[in-house]
Parts: C-alpha cells; sequence; structure tokens
C-alpha cells in the first residue's frame, strides 16, 4: 500500500488549473429506476472519461458542481445524480440505507451507455453507495469500471472503540475496483488509513491511500476553513484529476 502526502503533485496542478467562480449550464437527465425517477445533473465534456458522483445533496452541492464545472472544461464529464430528492429522503446518514442497491447499478449502467471509461466518486458516508453499486455491477458480470475515488469515507458501522479493530459496513471489501482512498492531514480517521486499505483490498482491490496534508475531512463543506483548505476546495478539480491519473496508472 502506498500512503504519503501528495502536495508536491497537487501543488503543481494548482499552477495549472484555473480558479471556477462560476457554475456554468448544465444539462438534466432522467434516469428510470424501478422504485423513482431520478434526476441527474451532466456536466458534458468532450474527453473519454465519465465521473459519475454520488452526492447525495439534493442537488445543492454548490462546490461540487464548481469543482464539475472544471473537470468538464478540462474534457472530463461528470454526472451527479440527486439519490434523495429522488426516493423522497431526507439529508441524514440513515437515508443511504434507503437507496435500493439496484437503482444505482441502473445509473452506473446509463453511464457506461456512453461508452466512455466510468469513474466512480464520492465523500464521507456516501462513499457506502459506490461501494455497493460497485459489488452488485461486478457480481452480474458487467464490463468493469474505471475505478473509485473515496473522499474522506466514513464506513464504521459503529463508532470506533480505541483499541479494538473497528467494524466496517458490508460494502466494504466486497468489489474489485481499483480505489484511489483521500483523507485529510487533520483528522483523527488518518490513522485508520492501513486498516481500512486492508478490509477494501479483501476481494481484490488495488487500493491508493493519499493523505492531503493541512484539511480536514469534509474540508470543502466547512464554514471555519482555514487558509489550508480554501485553497485546496478552490482546486478540487486538480485533486480529482490526480486521482485519476494514480487510478490510471493501476490499469498499466
Amino acid at each position: 500500500m502506498n500512503i504519503k502526502p501528495v502536495l508536491l503533485t497537487f501543488t503543481l496542478l494548482l499552477l495549472a488549473t484555473a480558479v471556477q467562480t462560476n457554475v456554468q449550464a448544465k444539462e438534466i437527465k432522467i434516469v428510470e429506476t424501478d422504485d423513482a425517477d431520478v434526476e441527474v445533473r451532466i456536466f458534458p465534456a468532450e474527453g473519454n472519461i465519465l465521473l459519475l458522483g454520488f452526492a447525495c445533496d439534493e442537488g445543492k452541492s454548490i462546490s461540487e458542481e464548481r469543482t464539475a464545472q472544471s473537470l468538464a472544461d478540462d474534457g472530463i464529464e461528470v454526472w451527479m445524480p440527486d439519490m434523495l430528492s429522488g426516493f423522497m429522503l431526507p439529508k441524514v446518514r440513515s437515508s443511504l440505507i434507503e437507496i435500493p442497491t439496484d437503482s444505482l447499478t441502473k445509473i452506473i449502467a446509463e453511464a457506461t451507455k456512453t461508452g466512455k471509461d466510468v469513474y466512480l466518486i464520492a465523500s464521507g458516508p456516501d462513499t457506502d453507495l459506490i461501494l455497493r453499486g460497485a459489488s452488485e455491477w461486478e457480481a452480474d458480470n458487467n464490463p468493469p469500471l474505471s475505478g473509485a475515488i473515496l473522499m474522506f469515507p466514513r464506513l464504521f458501522k459503529e463508532t470506533p472503540v480505541p483499541g479494538q479493530v473497528p467494524e466496517y459496513v458490508d460494502s466494504v471489501g466486497k468489489t474489485k475496483l481499483p480505489i484511489m482512498l483521500l483523507e485529510g492531514g487533520r483528522t483523527p480517521n488518518r490513522w485508520g488509513l492501513n486498516t481500512l486499505s486492508h478490509e477494501l483490498q479483501k476481494s481484490g482491490s488495488k487500493v491508493t491511500t493519499k493523505v492531503i496534508p493541512k484539511v480536514r475531512g469534509y474540508f470543502f463543506k466547512r464554514q471555519d476553513a482555514n487558509r489550508s483548505e480554501d485553497v485546496v476546495t478552490s482546486q478540487m478539480a486538480g485533486l480529482v484529476k490526480v486521482s485519476l491519473f494514480y487510478l490510471g496508472e493501476n490499469e498499466i
């Protein structure tokens, strides 16, 4: 497992990536699942990469949309399905288990119809959705996805007890998907990266772990962000592109 800060590589990308201040127009696609019609915000691009992000944000993720538009400007298409609104669920963690896994695979199927290389991305407890979706997608013998980016994943079943091995949600370790695991350098969760990485590899996933220096988890959603967190938030597209680069190397 590779655990090291990405400061140098990320800093180089900061110099090459323009700050995006306004979210431009996007397309809206309705995906019909067995249980609900899900609205998908699409930031189209002409490149061969499609990033499918399960934000679970009720369509209100401003910083994520700015990042999506910046990525689209650089040729990376981004899809953001609004799962909570589709299933009329509140924005609380317990809502995630109410989202049927087959609805996730239905959206993945729509994304693969574009013929592009499909990568999954989510943050916090929403990372459970992409692990569930990827696992069922593989179980149905579908064409392989290209990889997944787990940003600051929160995948514990219950609050960990100091000195004991933590118990993770059932989706952990059930996929072969190449995974990029990102965590903030200023969060206690960074000390559990070795354990989580080991669990994620149980079904064959190659996991690359990176620590982002001087930031906390969910830094891009914080009202009390420090200067380092503000800088990284403004350059989230560069961070995603670094992650896609590492995942692409894993395929070689």
